[in-house]
């Protein structure tokens, strides 16, 4: 590896009514950094159509409006003005972007939008809501599972994001660990540092990481961090000590579920997560081995 590029094609942005332009500049920066194409995917919840054309449906308008029918065309016309609306900042953001950039309405179940639309070589990159009343919508909730389930790498990024310069950093459960390699990648392009956070104490010496730094000319840090650490996403934080990580990548599965969205919420930087290998790495061992 790598002078080499990594295996990712495409950054896939999901976005809903009221994306702010940080989170699509990030994108933008990230598909230019990466070399990757970059779609916008507006997502229309078929399921909040389905529910205003409910004869019971209602909604709370306050200053006096009180509980309204829902009108479930004023909701359509609302969501093809939004789509207009973000499509505009998405391609104004993007103008500058020498790789494809595309952008895309996709109406059905946001669920299974993004097993439809996302590949395996895909980043998929969910923003968490300002308002964590919004966190808890189901449409957010619908977003981060169908990201989750598809076969591509789920990027995370908190509302307020602390650092855009500094480290990447890649948490391991071995030195086989795909993450290494995929936050080697990333280092190797941002011309930053590379840290590796081993979740299962690793001997001193590893020739397989000696060998990355020669081939990459990245400077590689190893740190070792005990794994009942870095399950308690309150003590976490204290697992990077002075690190001002600028991205954390993490291989799916190496934590408890959540933990991902904990570690960036706490850290507040995206954090990647990537599939596991479906074959063992020839390069670099396997866990157990």
């Amino acid at each position: 590896m790598p002078k080499e590029t990594h295996s990712f094609k495409r950054l896939v942005l999901g976005l809903q009514p009221g994306a702010h332009d940080g989170m699509m500049q990030l994108a933008v920066e990230l598909a230019e950094l990466l070399h990757l194409d970059l779609l916008g995917l507006f997502l229309e919840d078929s399921g909040l159509i389905d529910l205003a054309s409910m004869p019971f449906s209602r909604e709370f308008k306050p200053l006096g409006g009180g509980w309204q029918m829902i009108d479930p065309d004023r909701m359509l016309h609302d969501f093809e003005l939004a789509a207009r609306g973000t499509e505009r900042k998405f391609l104004s953001a993007a103008k500058r972007l020498p790789s494809g950039c595309q952008f895309k309405v996709a109406r059905g179940s946001i669920t299974q939008t993004f097993a439809s639309v996302s590949r395996s070589d895909d980043i998929v990159m969910i923003a968490e809501p300002r308002s964590p009343a919004e966190r808890v919508t189901q449409q957010f909730a619908g977003m981060i599972e169908g990201a989750f389930r598809s076969a591509a790498a789920v990027m995370l990024v908190p509302p307020h994001i602390a650092r855009t310069k500094g480290p990447v950093v890649a948490i391991t459960a071995s030195s086989g660990d795909p993450s290494i390699l995929a936050a080697a990648a990333i280092a190797f392009a941002a011309k930053e540092e590379l840290i590796i956070i081993e979740n299962d104490g690793h001997d001193a010496e590893d020739p397989r990481i000696s060998k990355l730094a020669a081939e990459t000319g990245l400077v590689i840090r190893r740190m070792a961090a005990p794994r009942v650490r870095l399950a308690d996403p309150a003590a976490c934080a204290q697992a990077f000590h002075q690190i001002t990580e600028r991205l954390i990548v993490m291989t799916r599965g190496v934590l408890a579920e959540g933990m991902a969205s904990a570690i960036s919420a706490a850290r507040r930087v995206p954090v990647l997560v990537i599939e596991p290998l479906d074959e063992p790495d020839e390069s670099m061992p396997p866990p157990g081995r």
